[in-house]
């Protein structure tokens, strides 16, 4: 792509330069919220023939949908707002982009420094807004000739390698001083980018930097013979689309290691991994045959299941090896002997090479296949102990998450919602799902619809997106965004008429606060939601009903909103009543 050298005037000149970097460094999606001071911005995306854009008038919303389209095609996405409040609008998508590893990018329109703290309209401190959640800030003053083209392309492409290429949010800040429209008459500004004639003509950054990978990690044999011929597991959170899964299962049928897989790892039900790992260990078999493991290889973070991180946090471990392709600490319970950082896969392979070269003699091989078949064994008392926990046909938020994954056409992809659906989906479903996306970095509730929206904008076939009532009414208007989608889309919303995840906590004998002050009962349905923004609806009152809608909607090519309506603290009560089943176990 050959870059103009004519502009109207040099805000619109350093927009479109901007853009076209970011473009250049993988940027293909741009999520515009209207605005004036970001005009320059929004004009230069829209003349940009290799972006795609997408528009809403809720920057919160836009913000957490552009990082549902980051989380699904695993690339950078662009948000562009106006100044003022708007930029506040984008802080908790930057803050779960940076928690859940992210690359968002939002550029930030702002007026100039004279406008600042003097009561001009609109008009607020930015700099520093968002603190040190993204990896790295721009702050661009307005432009000006004597500032060097290539010194805005450099620092792009500085901040960009400091931020998105470590799986971390980006903060551009433009001043614009007016003229914020185009004229008709188009100025030629060769004379500025005649010292950058290679990067005009490239197609490629101004910077490119370039990266080795060093997955040399088992030159230590000593060290990975202690490890490898250990009585060990490997538990697998939350891991990118990138991380071949074969690979890690290949690993653990070398090892003979039992594998404990989180419902965010694309690896639950898998025929290799140990099911209901939540509900195993709190069975007493369960507890016994886990208590004398020493080594965890572990994959991936952010494990929803509270019995795993305690196990974690407690074990009498020898080594704790964590396997990542990021620095970032996820070690809850500052157990972590070991860090390798590189391309997960890799490791994976080498060690299992390295393994069948020296160390396939090991002895204590047969004895790990024991435990394995009797982990094995366990999972499946647990299996036959919950195909009778659900009565016959009686819909329940118990029942649609031990069964949502073997409804689901097999290349569906799943946004499963946090609070209770997040729970009951990791602790009740055993059927494999493989394409999982969350949003756990700081699992709040705001934002679940537009992420939920965006990630099946870019979906191929299917998606489906699971949440609570609670927060599919915090976040309504991105429904806006939801209608868009032209591919199969269900939004199942778990209505149990509140905070259904607060029956979960000590709160008997509070039990009058418990409901106006946590529980927050709203009496509330989907229809006339869904029918305000053209969606299809649907209430079933049964599994069985539930099933034919879910089969419905995965053949209209728009979304579709299900909405099952259970009894408040029916989901407890359910997930109560499994802990005690499996206790004796």
């Amino acid at each position: 792509m050959i870059f103009p050298v004519r502009h109207s005037n040099l805000n619109f000149l350093w927009s479109s330069i901007i853009l076209e970097e970011l473009w250049r460094l993988g940027v293909r999606e741009c999520c515009i919220a209207p605005g004036s001071r970001s005009a320059p911005l929004t004009l230069a995306a829209a003349t940009h023939k290799g972006l795609v854009k997408h528009i809403h008038f809720d920057e919160r919303g836009l913000a957490f949908f552009a990082l549902g389209l980051a989380k699904k095609s695993c690339r950078p996405v662009v948000v562009i707002t106006t100044s003022g409040t708007a930029v506040a609008n984008l802080y908790p998508a930057i803050i779960e982009a940076r928690q859940s590893g992210v690359p968002l990018i939002v550029i930030t329109a702002d007026r100039p420094t004279e406008l600042i703290d003097c009561g001009a309209n609109q008009a607020i401190e930015q700099q520093g807004i968002y603190a040190d959640y993204p990896g790295a800030s721009l702050y661009f003053p307005p432009p000006e000739e004597k500032i060097p083209i290539s010194w805005v392309l450099t620092s792009v492409d500085q901040a960009f390698a400091r931020s998105c290429h470590l799986g971390l949010p980006m903060h551009i800040n433009c001043m614009f001083r007016e003229s914020l429209y185009p004229s008709f008459d188009m100025k030629d500004y060769t004379y500025l980018l005649a010292c950058n004639s290679h990067w005009l003509r490239s197609g490629q950054p101004y910077t490119v930097y370039c990266y080795q990978t060093d997955n040399a990690v088992v030159e230590d044999h000593h060290f990975w013979k202690q490890v490898l011929v250990g009585k060990g597991m490997i538990v697998v959170g939350r891991i990118g689309a990138n991380v071949s899964v074969e690979d890690v299962v290949g690993l653990a049928d070398t090892l003979n290691w039992p594998i404990f897989a989180d419902i965010q790892s694309n690896l639950h039900g898998h025929p290799a991994v140990i099911g209901y790992v939540d509900l195993l260990l709190a069975s007493e078999t369960g507890k016994q045959l886990t208590a004398d493991l020493d080594q965890v290889l572990q994959i991936g973070g952010h494990f929803i299941s509270k019995r795993l991180t305690d196990f974690l946090a407690q074990g009498n471990w020898k080594n704790y090896v964590m396997l990542s392709d990021e620095c970032r600490r996820i070690d809850m319970g500052y157990r972590q002997t070991h860090h390798y950082v590189g391309a997960v896969d890799s490791i994976c392979c080498s060690l299992k090479k390295l393994f069948i070269a020296e160390f396939k003699d090991d002895c204590n091989r047969v004895e790990r296949h024991e435990k394995l078949l009797q982990l094995k064994g366990q999972s499946s008392c647990i299996w036959s102990l919950m195909a009778t926990q659900f009565d016959d046909n009686k819909l329940t938020e118990g029942w649609v998450a031990a069964n949502l994954g073997s409804l689901l056409p097999a290349d569906c992809g799943l946004f499963i919602g946090n609070s209770l659906p997040v729970r009951l989906l990791d602790t009740f479903s055993n059927s494999p799902i493989r394409n999982v996306y969350t949003n756990r970095g700081a699992s709040g509730i705001d934002g679940l619809v537009a992420t939920a929206s965006g990630c099946a904008m870019v979906s191929e076939k299917y998606f489906v997106a699971i949440i609570g009532d609670i927060s599919f009414l915090h976040d309504l208007n991105s429904l806006a965004l939801s209608r868009q989608v032209k591919s199969p889309f269900i939004i199942i919303v778990l209505n149990n008429d509140g905070g259904g995840i607060f029956n979960l906590l000590p709160l008997d004998n509070i039990a009058e606060e418990a409901e106006v002050y946590f529980q927050t009962p709203h009496g509330l349905n989907a229809l006339n939601a869904a029918a305000m923004f053209g969606i299809d609806y649907h209430a079933p009152t049964c599994q069985s009903q539930f099933k034919e809608f879910l089969v419905e909607a995965l053949n209209n090519k728009c979304c579709t909103v299900i909405e099952v309506n259970t009894t408040p603290g029916e989901a407890a009560r359910q997930l109560g009543l499994a802990v005690q089943g499996v206790e004796g176990l």
